[in-house]
This record gives structure tokens, sequence and C-alpha cells, in this order.
């Protein structure tokens, strides 16, 4: 009998609880969407950032070890393991790729809880990314990831890439992958947690930190000087900021993420730091536009006497979503035969990093939910969804000449 997670949870609350539990009435849920929500809770459960990753790494090279594959881990604290078709006509291979972090892990809040219908944990959506390409690889190895529709082969090969920095990370590198005469894909697709019913059309993006400290207390002074140089200054910056435009075609756009002052000892801030996010969808607007925005931060700290620092902390190119538009068509399609009513927006997309090369690339969020600071809600059901439509996406992909 194979194991259903509902069932498990259903039977065993209802023993908890002293009453005899009543069946969920749901769609028939494949055994392999439990196996995916259980890879990715016990992955939610490891520590995280940490180097390389090694906990979540670790977990994932025994899950494709025990698959009978042999992965590699690359110089960057990547894994990556090519599945191989016997019927593969064509060298290039379609790309699948998640990061291993997350930046909301919490010792027991990423402690998973599950009820019949959702799961619940901080942090716990980052992990569904890594789960997804597990069960693509064992499906793999299982030789059922072929059209069951047409009984068609699959001909072509998967890359599977697990990386090891945050895939918005300013250093992280596809220079490898991109520069491979071998493992140069000729599609390539995302998989990220939420959220399933969004179709994101790439922008690029800086996000950047800007940090704001008051000067040491000069000799003989106790304490630095009490007023409010800091939190004004931090506020100067954000009202300058926001009151540029910085193109006449509005390609460019700048939100603020975070402000926030702070005080140690002193009766007022001595130290501070805004965050911001410039989207641009050209590249040029995008670099100018944060070259600006030190620039200007720099100049008003000078003007007030303080100290400034701007710090890189993510980075997506504008990429060139019309090379994917045969993706985006597919995948209207599939969402629209699993009844999920799609939404179509522009924001930064790693997968530009691909697109913006002349390949092919969107990313597909597996589930539906809530992504929250201090914990994630994913729907149970949407999983069995969104496992269906990757499976799908990366068949017809597959099967396309065209791209």
């Amino acid at each position: 009998m194979s194991f259903s997670l509902k069932k498990w949870l259903s039977s065993t609350f209802g023993v908890f609880s002293g009453k005899t539990a009543k069946p969920v009435k749901s769609r028939q849920q494949s055994p392999r969407t439990d196996r995916l929500l259980v890879d990715a809770i016990r992955m939610a459960e490891l520590p995280s950032p940490v180097p390389a990753e090694e906990p979540r790494a670790a977990f994932v090279l025994e899950r494709l070890n025990n698959c009978g594959l042999l992965p590699e881990v690359t110089e960057a604290g990547d894994i990556q393991v090519r599945l191989h078709s016997p019927y593969a006509g064509d060298e290039s291979p379609i790309l699948l790729f998640t990061d291993l972090g997350s930046k909301r892990w919490h010792p027991s809040e990423s402690l998973a809880r599950l009820d019949a219908e959702n799961a619940v944990g901080a942090g716990l959506s980052d992990s569904l990314g890594c789960a997804a390409l597990l069960s693509i690889a064992e499906q793999w190895q299982e030789r059922i990831l072929e059209d069951e529709n047409s009984h068609e082969i699959f001909r072509r090969d998967l890359l599977l890439l697990f990386t090891a920095k945050s895939l918005d990370d300013p250093n992280i590198g596809f220079e490898p992958i991109l520069h491979s005469q071998r493992d140069r894909p000729c599609a390539a697709i995302g998989v990220r947690g939420l959220s399933l019913d969004r179709i994101i059309h790439s922008t690029g993006s800086y996000r950047l930190k800007i940090s704001i400290s008051a000067p040491p207390p000069a000799r003989g002074e106790e304490e630095p000087p009490a007023n409010n140089k800091v939190t004004e200054t931090l506020i100067d910056t954000a009202r300058t900021l926001l009151g540029v435009v910085w193109d006449t075609e509005g390609k460019t756009q700048m939100f603020i993420r975070r402000l926030e002052a702070f005080t140690v000892y002193a009766l007022t801030p001595q130290e501070g730091f805004l965050e911001l996010e410039i989207e641009s969808s050209e590249a040029p607007l995008l670099e100018m536009a944060m070259n600006a925005v030190k620039a200007t931060a720099d100049k008003i700290g000078v003007t007030a006497g303080l100290k400034t620092e701007t710090t890189l902390l993510s980075f997506i190119p504008p990429g060139n979503p019309e090379r994917s538009k045969v993706l985006y068509d597919i995948l209207r399609k599939l969402l629209k035969e699993q009844h999920v009513k799609a939404h179509e927006e522009t924001a930064a997309d790693p997968a530009s990093f691909f697109s913006g090369n002349g390949i092919p690339a969107l990313s597909l969020g597996i589930a539906l939910g809530r992504e929250g600071a201090k914990r994630d809600i994913i729907n149970i059901n949407s999983v069995d969804e969104g496992r269906r439509v990757l499976r799908r996406l990366i068949i017809e992909t597959g099967a396309r000449n065209d791209l």
C-alpha cells in the first residue's frame, strides 16, 4: 500500500485528540507529492545560511546517491548532476536550477507543523525547489518521465543544479555552464517555492544597503552629541532618491525596502541603514541608477559630516523575456489545464541570467500559499498541482525543436 501524508496526518491527529479522524475529502494525491513534501520539511529544518550550505548539501547528495546517481560538487560548492537519456539526439540538456539555502531559517519555527490542508514553518517555501528537483531525479531513475498521453520517449538529457549561493547573490556564477560546450542548455527552468500562480517577466534589479554612522566622540567627550543627525540624514537620503526621475520612459524605478536607525548607549541613534531596490528593464539604465544612488548617498553623508558605506546585497540582470516566449506559452497552457488562474507580472527573476545569454528561460513556483518573515503557509494540494505542471513543462520543452 502506498504511503499517504494526508491519511497519516488525519489518523495520527485523530488518535492524539481521542476522536476518530474523519477522512480528508480532496483529490487523490500522488505518493510522489507526499515524498516531495517530506523532503522539503526535512530540508527546512537544517540550518541556513551557513558556509556552502553544507547541511543541506549533504542531504541533497545523500538523496541523489540513493537514487543511483553520481552528483558532482563544483569549486563554488554547487551540486550538479546530469540525467542521461539513452535516446538523446542533441547534447544540449534542459537545465533545472534552484538554490539550497534560506534567509529565514529559525531553530524552532522551521520545524514544520502540518494539518490536512497546510504545511507551516519558517522558510519552508525555500526548500520546495530542492525537493522538487529531487522528485524529478527520482522519477527519471524510475523511467517514468515520459509523456503518458502519447508514450513518447524523452529525447533530451536533464541537468540539475543546486546552487550554494542565493540565486540573487552578486557573486553567483553561471559562467561554467553558459560557456560549456557540453552543458550549455537549450532551455533553463528555475524552480522556486511560491507562487505557482505567478508568471514572471523578468526585469533587472540591484538591491543596495546604505549604512550611515556618526563619528566617534571627540577626545574629552564621554558621549556623542545628542542630536538626530543620523535619523534625519537617513530620511533625507530616502526622500532625495525617491524624488529622482531615472528615465523619461519610466523603465527604471526605485523602492525603499527598509529603513532603520538604532542606538546602543547614546540617547539618540548614532547609526542606521537604508535598504533599497532599483529595477530596470535596460542594463545601461540599471547600472547608471546604481552608480547615481552611491554618489548621492556619499554626497549627503559628507554634507552632514557622517560616514556612509554602500553595500551591494543582490543583483539580477534584466535578461531577454522575448527569447523565452515559447516557454511562457507552454506554462500558460499547463496552468490553465490545472485550473490555476495565472497572474502575469514584471519582477526580478534569476532566469534572466540565461535569457540574457540567448537561452529560453523562466522560473516556476511549485506551490500556492503565503510567505512570511516568521512562517510560511504552504497549501498541500497545490504542491501536487505544481509537481504535475513542472513535469509537463519539462516534457513539452524537451519535445520542442524551435527553442
